[in-house]
């Protein structure tokens, strides 16, 4: 399942893209296996039908999804290729965060009690 977060500072279209690609890592979305509509997407996530439309478009431009002639968006044959790639830059990302947050004066304490917030907050 995707989720938002709408206090985090990253854009929800992007959210909604990360979301599409770690449920394709995992295994939960394979090639072939219809995407939700625009529609029942936004309202099913609460937000602007626009904003679904713009991760969705442009998880089409990554060749994450396909558009199926009657069938809508799919997912693409390349999809966990590309979600993997996706992954390694998050990881990426994160350990960049990680590292400005020691350098910053978070200890490691203070990052494991983050960690474990966020995990409570998860489930």
């Amino acid at each position: 399942m995707i989720t938002i977060d709408t206090r985090s500072p990253v854009p929800i279209y992007d959210q909604i893209k990360a979301g599409f690609k770690g449920l394709i890592s995992k295994g939960l979305l394979k090639p072939g296996d219809p995407a939700p509509s625009v529609r029942s997407l936004a309202e099913r996530l609460r937000v602007n039908p626009n904003t679904v439309a713009r991760a969705l478009r442009e998880l089409a431009v990554e060749g994450v999804l396909v558009s199926k002639r009657g069938a809508g968006n799919v997912i693409g044959g390349a999809a966990k290729s590309r979600a993997k790639d996706g992954l390694e830059t998050v990881r990426k990302g994160f350990e960049e965060a990680v590292a400005h947050a020691r350098r910053g004066g978070l200890d490691w304490k203070d990052l494991d009690g983050i960690v474990r917030r966020l995990k409570k907050e998860e489930a």
